[in-house]
């Protein structure tokens, strides 16, 4: 263990400690940086996170320094702050200070910096600036800004060691130097889209959200990447009950700070336009839920199938086996095996592309193949109750379904399934309600309501719970927060479903 002082006080950290960590922790907040990152090798070059240690005759920086018994470190002392000014007005020189068109503006690292050491007037006139190329299409979700670039190399670094791919290098020499790809290569690895995160300021940004919404008006909600199996915490910012972007939320037991650019595109389908906003009934088109009733109340008389999906929250797997059990229903599965299947990578991609696959089994609900279904229709006397996914994908499972006719399906879209049911309930998107998935590791995690229910459409827990009651079960739960009470009495004893950890939690494993 090594004891120092750092501005005045005094503490002990394990050998090899960063310095950079170790001023952390002293001061509270992170010494200013451009180059470090804690998943990235130490690259040194921005020189912005220079220290003061007594007995050393220059300033050093923090990244690349280890601690060491009896160091005493000053990180706001003048020397440190005249350093970071000097340093600061390097990165400026050549910067077209476009801050007012800037995507990065509200969460700039050099207006950070800027605010810290600057306020100032640059030396430099504009036409005097060493110009580069603007707004350089790079790659399928990325463009570059060579003018913005203060060559701080993270993103090299993330495309050399993390996905491996190398795609970004630098190029030239002195103020002509630049980031840049080779001739005849793109910026197109499956979580390109990390670059721009980790990107300090405005140099790279993304096609996608480039131009839609400035930063400080966008609201963040935590939640979980309904993408795959992986189950990747995510920050979704949106405004107005518009999702605009999703990025990744640290959590180092899931995903670390990444996530994959598939994901991030996953909130473009809670703005279908195909979504289904008001119930609908076959040959009377939409009509309100007090009309619907009475129609459920018939068709729900008898149900002899139930279908579920790994697509749906563990709350609603949950109602949906009570609903089975309430209505003597034997046949209810999981949803169609198999499917959602595509291909994975080592990083975080998962082949399951469900993000709760895991909670039918905590549940108890077995997938069922396509021709199993197909036939399990053919020989269903009543209705079938199909609650999230597309069965009806499947051409074989769609046919049965045509000719069967009584079909009760809990949508959020227009799709195959709904195109053969005779009673469409229209129901909550993943960022439209609260919930909880279970991910590849058996992780629960929760995740919050992030945008209002457009139309008529409801939770999926509620409308499940109601048919609960209108099945006589009397002790249907009249919130999400009992619905987990119940759940958590009846499948994971002695944990608290209402209060899971930020980083989730394992039945049984470490924690």
């Amino acid at each position: 263990m090594a004891k120092l002082t750092i501005d005045g006080k005094e503490l002990e950290f394990p050998d090899g400690t960063s310095l950079f960590d170790a001023c952390r922790e002293a001061r509270g907040e992170a010494l200013p940086h451009f180059c470090y990152h804690p998943d990235l090798s130490i690259a040194g070059v921005c020189r912005l996170c220079q220290v003061e240690v007594e007995g050393m005759p220059k300033l050093t920086i923090a990244c690349n320094t280890t601690v060491r018994d009896g160091m005493v470190v000053h990180t706001r002392s003048e020397k440190v702050e005249k350093a970071g000014r000097q340093i600061l007005e390097m990165h400026l020189i050549n910067h077209p200070v476009d801050c007012p068109i800037c995507d990065q503006a509200g969460e700039c690292g050099l207006q950070d910096q800027y605010m810290e050491f600057g306020l100032y007037d640059a030396k430099v006139e504009m036409t005097d600036k060493c110009h580069k190329a603007k707004a350089e299409v790079i790659g399928p979700q990325v463009i570059l800004d060579k003018e913005r670039c203060v060559l701080c190399s993270r993103c090299v670094r993330f495309c050399n060691e993390i996905t491996g791919t190398g795609e970004l290098g630098i190029f030239n020499r002195g103020d002509r130097a630049e980031i840049g790809t080779p001739p005849g290569v793109e910026l197109d690895n499956a979580y390109s889209m990390n670059t721009i995160d980790i990107c300090p300021v405005g140099a790279l940004t993304s096609r996608d959200f480039r131009f839609q919404k400035r930063v400080w008006m966008l609201k963040m909600t935590h939640a979980v990447c309904p993408g795959c199996a992986t189950g990747c915490n995510v920050r979704v910012d949106h405004e107005a009950g518009r999702i605009y972007r999703l990025k990744p939320r640290y959590n180092p037991d899931v995903n670390g700070r990444w996530m994959c650019d598939r994901g991030r595109m996953t909130y473009k389908a809670v703005h279908d336009e195909r979504r289904l906003i008001q119930p609908q009934s076959k040959g009377d088109g939409d009509v309100p839920w007090s009309e619907v009733t009475a129609e459920l109340g018939t068709l729900m008389g008898k149900v002899g199938l139930i279908v579920g999906s790994p697509h749906q929250t563990l709350e609603e797997m949950f109602l949906l086996k009570k609903l089975a059990a309430k209505l003597g229903c034997t046949s209810v599965y999981g949803g169609l095996a198999g499917a959602d299947t595509r291909e994975g990578d080592d990083l975080l991609l998962d082949a399951d592309r469900t993000p709760n696959r895991r909670g039918l089994a905590l549940t108890g609900l077995n997938e069922i193949d396509a021709a199993a279904l197909a036939a399990a229709i053919a020989g269903t006397e009543g209705t079938i109750l199909v609650h999230g996914g597309n069965p009806a994908a499947d051409s074989a499972v769609s046919e049965a379904l045509a000719a069967h006719g009584q079909v009760v399906y809990l949508g959020q879209v227009a799709n195959e399934t709904a195109a053969v049911a005779e009673v469409l309930l229209p129901v909550a998107t993943w960022a439209e309600k609260a919930g909880i998935f279970v991910n590849r590791q058996g992780r629960l995690q929760g995740f919050a309501q992030a945008i209002g229910r457009a139309g008529a459409v409801r939770e999926d827990w509620r409308v499940l719970s109601e048919l609960l009651a209108g099945a006589g079960d009397e002790a249907a739960p009249g919130s999400l927060k009992a619905v987990r009470e119940l759940m958590g009495s009846e499948l994971s004893p002695g944990i608290d479903l209402n209060k899971l950890p930020a980083r989730g939690f394992v039945p049984g494993g470490e924690n």
